[in-house]
Formats: structure tokens, sequence, C-alpha cells
């Protein structure tokens, strides 16, 4: 027998739940988020082991699902100075790198950005050799000006050796300190998108390197001798090593888990999850027990790329959504008193009309030390300047048609699909939504988040590109399944539980005979 804690740091609370190795939750809390982030995480740990009463050695694993990457590009914060190489003149000079940056991050980011000779063609044809002199003369620029460093190969993907070999002499000129990102282990094939995907990563080492840090120190102080996992955007799990190479991949962890844990507690594996928070709602779709990869590149701080990201649709409705009136209509924010709610919300004692209120008015939330309900709803309608159950319809009618709206973007096909609820806003979704064959609210919804990290599995991935003139498509494929299920096994997995996720081949337009092989596969923690 042995226990698992999962641990979500949103903006406004760190959610945490123990759960048994059946995955039954067993204790679980929400805390606020602490400036330090890690003693919020401190607190919400001691709560659920205090409320379950298990041994501490008896906690196996502890997976943390964490915003600190996302709210660092966001913010522009604590970002590493980098140093970019492009391997691939004479070809693809005609747009630089960082050219679609936004102006702030590239300031941010530093100017040590170089194009060198070498790359290949997409079958393996070399554009031009690495020249060693070239590579070193502009790493001996950067020495002592980076922190870290992202090289990108054209068609590095099929063959990473140049990317792999600058990186070498990388470690030799600048030292073991410059951590180093290579896109072939990053993104995905196209150039531009997956050279961002690597300066994003780059600038990202140092706050994993502190992300990882606190998260350690925070569980020796706890006096715990767990695994340590963090989420990733895919809906399963990296050790801490990994996190630290590669951060960019944490980014959207938080909606995944949400995903992931309300289709686990619904025993729903196929529709539509709907994550209310106290700013906005997160719209994912579960396909198979996983959240629906976006097929679009994704923009990351005002940047494009194209590592894997869940198809997620936000919108401006939580539970410190502010509420206007105009005329006989109702605005929903999309400005929201988030964690202020407590000050600012009418409900205590404040001035600003939000979601919340009317629900507290009208029995349908409850928290402590609010208004008396009748003064409640006597200070809504002197602010609403309209009755209050008018006001109330209203407000639940533009909340019914934006939530349809959503369902609508979400589905790609008539079918109605059930729609789960989870979030410490769930209570504002209808019972009822057009497009979905039922609305489904289960037990313990307000912590999917952190059960779904809790109940992730670890996965592995891989692709690349065949010339099937020349090669054997199947052949190459079952070679690549090989190779993605010796790298699962070596990060831990369980042989037996190991299943195929992704299993693609996909021809490229213009390319005759190039075909795109991609694998992931998927497998339970040794227990």
């Amino acid at each position: 027998m042995y226990y698992k804690i999962g641990v979500d740091v949103g903006g406004t609370n760190t959610d945490a739940v123990l759960v048994s190795h059946g995955n039954n939750i067993l204790a679980k809390t929400k805390q606020s988020t602490t400036l330090d982030v890690s003693s919020g995480i401190e607190t919400a740990i001691k709560k659920v082991l205090l409320d379950a009463n298990i041994p501490k050695e008896e906690i196996k694993y502890i997976m943390l699902g964490t915003t600190h990457c996302t709210n660092a590009l966001v913010e522009r914060k604590e970002l590493n100075k980098i140093g970019a190489i492009r391997i691939g003149l004479p070809a693809s000079s005609a747009i630089p790198p960082m050219i679609d940056f936004p102006e702030d991050l590239k300031k941010l980011l530093g100017n040590h950005v170089y194009m060198v000779h070498g790359g290949y063609e997409f079958d393996g044809r070399l554009i031009s050799p690495l020249n060693e002199k070239e590579v070193k003369d502009c790493l001996l620029k950067m020495s002592g000006e980076i922190e870290s460093l992202a090289i990108t190969g054209i068609f590095s993907k099929t063959l990473p050796d140049q990317e792999l070999q600058v990186a070498i002499w990388a470690k030799e000129v600048l030292g073991a300190a410059v951590k180093v990102s290579c896109s072939h282990q990053v993104g995905g094939l196209g150039l531009l998108e997956r050279e961002n995907a690597a300066i994003l990563n780059a600038a990202l080492q140092g706050v994993a390197l502190k992300m990882v840090k606190a998260f350690k120190e925070t569980v020796h102080r706890l006096e715990l001798s767990s695994q340590l996992f963090i989420g990733q955007n895919d809906g399963t799990l990296m050790s801490l090593e990994q996190a630290q190479d590669f951060p960019v991949l944490t980014i959207s962890s938080g909606p995944t888990n949400s995903i992931r844990g309300a289709g686990a507690l619904s025993q729903v594996d196929n529709g539509i999850v709907i994550d209310v928070g106290g700013t906005t709602s997160d719209g994912g779709v579960l396909v198979n027990f996983f959240p629906r990869e976006s097929t679009q590149a994704a923009q990351i701080g005002g940047v494009l790329t194209n590592f894997r990201m869940p198809d997620v649709v936000t919108i401006g409705i939580g539970g410190g959504t502010i509420v206007r009136f105009k005329e006989d209509k109702c605005q929903l924010g999309p400005d929201s008193v988030g964690y202020l709610l407590k000050e600012k919300g009418v409900s205590f004692g404040g001035f600003t009309l939000t979601l919340s209120d009317f629900f507290l008015a009208n029995d349908q939330l409850q928290i402590e030390n609010i208004l008396e309900k009748n003064n409640l709803k006597e200070r809504i309608q002197v602010i609403s300047d309209r009755n209050f159950q008018d006001a109330l319809a209203l407000v639940k009618e533009q909340i019914q048609l934006s939530i349809e709206k959503l369902v609508d973007k979400l589905k790609t096909d008539p079918k109605e699909i059930p729609v789960i609820a989870c979030g410490g806003g769930a209570f504002l979704l209808p019972k009822k939504i057009a497009g979905a064959s039922r609305v489904l609210f289960p037990e313990h919804l307000e912590v999917a988040n952190a059960f779904g990290a809790c109940i992730a599995q670890i996965s592995s991935e891989d692709e690349k590109i065949v010339n099937t003139l020349q090669n054997d498509e199947k052949k190459e494929l079952e070679k690549l399944l090989s190779n993605v299920k010796i790298e699962l096994l070596k990060k831990g997995a369980s042989e037996d539980s190991i299943n195929v996720l992704t299993k693609e081949s996909i021809p490229l337009a213009y390319l005759p005979g190039a075909i795109k092989l991609k694998v992931k596969l998927c497998g339970d923690l040794i227990s």
C-alpha cells in the first residue's frame, strides 16, 4: 500500500489532494497561493497529511502542476539572458532568428543571435558541413554574456548530429554552467517555430532551476522521502531533471491537469471539460482520457511556437468576473477582481458587482463572512439599478450564451457530447447546455486540477521524416515505436501498462515520398 499527493499551483489558489494507490481521494484542500509559492505548497501538503492521518513514509510520489514558467513569460520576470545559434547557412538567411519576438522580450533576452553554416534537407542530404572555427567564434562572443543557449538546425528532427556537435563545442567554450537547449528535443518540424520554442526553453531554465530547488526544499522540510514529478502540458509527468532541461513543456499544464482530473472523476473518457476559476473559464476536449492537442501553432508570451499544446479555449467568465448593466443588457467582464473578491465584492462590503455576488445572494454558493442575504440583495439592486431577480435573469442568460458559444467552438461535429464541470467556480455553469448530451458536476470537482496531476502517467514521444522512396515505412515506424518504448522504460514506466497514444503517418505536401512519422506512448509509474 502506498499513497500519492497531487498539488496544483494556480494564480489564486494552491490545491492539494492525497490519494490512495487505487486513485481514491482521501483528503483535499484549497489554500491561498502565496507570493513565494513554496509556502503555499507546504501549507497545502501539511493540511492533506494531517486530514488523512497517513504516515509520511507511505507517501511514495508527489506530483506538482505549476504556473511558474507561464507566469515568468507573461510577466517577463526572471528570464535568462540567452544566446541563439541557427545552423543553416547559406539557406535560411532571409528571416533571422527572433524576428517575430515582441520588442520588450527581445530586449530582455539579449542580442547574441548568430547564423552559421550547416543543416540538412528533409531526407538527410547535407546543405553544408559545420565549420568548427565559425561556430566557436560565435560562442566566444557570447562567453560571459549569456546564461543559456538555444541551438537550432534545419531538419535537425531528422538528423540531430550537428545540433549535438555544437552543444559539445558550447560546453568547451562557455563551460558547464551555461545550459543548452537543442531544438530537436523541444519543438516540431517547422524551423522558425521550433527555433522559437528552443529559445523560450533556454530563457526559462533559470526559472525552472529555482522552481525545482523550491519544490525539493519544501518536501525536505516536511521530512518526506517521496519521488517528485512535475506535470507536462500533455497530461503526463516529467522528472525534476527533465523539468530543468525542458521547462517550456510545463506551460499550460494547469488546464491539462483539470481536463484529465475531471475525466477521471466523472469516469467519462470523451467529452468537453470546462474549468471555471476566479478569472476565466478554460474549455478543453477529452479524447480517450487525454486532452486533445492543438493542431495550430501556439502563441506563448507573444511568440509563435510549434511544440505540443492542449487545445484550450478561454473566455472571461469566473467567480470574480465583474458584472455591468447597460439598458436591458448585461456585460460580463472581461475584467475580474480575481483574488481580491473578499475586498472588492459587494458580498463583503465592497462596491464591485461580481458573478459570485449574484450566486451568493441566490443561495447557490456558500462562502463565510458575507453580508446578510437580504442586505446583499438590496445592495445589488442599488448598484445594478434594477430588481434583483431581473438582474439575476440577465446574468444567467449571458452566462448561458457565453458557455454555449464555448462548447460550440470546441466541438468538431454536431453530435451531442457530455460536458464536465470543474474548478472552484463550477457553480456558475448552467445545468443544461445546447449541444451537450448532459452536464456533469462530479464529486471533488473543485480539486480536479490537483487530482489530474496525481493520476498522471509518464510518457515518451518522437517524430521523424522518412523518405519512402529509399526506406520501408512500416519498418521505420516499428523502429520508432521500439526506440520510444525503450525511452519510456528508462523513465520508470511499468512495462505491462504501456499504451500507444499516438501513431501517425502523414505525407508531407510538395515533397514526393516524404512522410512524417509520429509516435507517443504512455505508462504507469512502477508501483
